[in-house]
């Protein structure tokens, strides 16, 4: 995933992911992000917490995003403000 920061700085970071479930009338993943792999020493304090408290996280991912395709998210999904990740399986309605 990558996200421009409020700077005009980029990051970007790669997680272990666990596939649960494709949903195919959607063409899409419900995944949980289980531990961020990427150095992220160039980024700030602030930004590495958010990117980091996204393990054990939960979401919804577009199929072309295995094909290892970056998704560009806007940095409003790293504050909450748009809703991109979830405390539990989304599906289950009970997501904060």
């Amino acid at each position: 995933m990558g996200w421009r920061l409020p700077d005009g700085a980029r990051v970007k970071a790669t997680f272990d992911t666990q596939f649960v479930t494709y949903e195919e009338d959607k063409d899409r993943w419900v995944v949980v992000f289980e531990r961020n792999l990427t150095d992220l020493s160039g980024v700030d304090a602030q930004a590495r917490a958010l990117i980091e408290a996204l393990a054990g996280k939960w979401a919804y991912v577009p199929s072309d995003a295995r094909n290892g395709v970056t998704l560009p998210l806007k940095h409003e999904t790293l504050t909450g403000r748009i809703r991109f990740f979830y405390e539990a399986d989304p599906r289950s309605g009970r997501t904060s």
